[in-house]
């Protein structure tokens, strides 16, 4: 409960940064993708790690 609270602050507060003008658009973007493509690759992983103990 606290992980998706805290996730939902830093995304408030980089679009707030964003229109503020206090980062740059393109900069954001990026490192929105990395971090959403890391955390999907984690959380496959995780599954994948969970499956594998509960079948093996």
């Amino acid at each position: 409960m606290i992980e998706v609270i805290g996730g939902g602050l830093i995304l408030v507060g980089i679009a707030y940064a964003e229109n503020r003008g206090w980062v740059d658009k393109e900069k954001v973007s990026f490192v929105l993708n990395v971090g959403m493509q890391a955390g999907i690759c984690a959380s496959m992983f995780y599954l994948m790690h969970k499956l594998s103990i509960l079948f093996l």
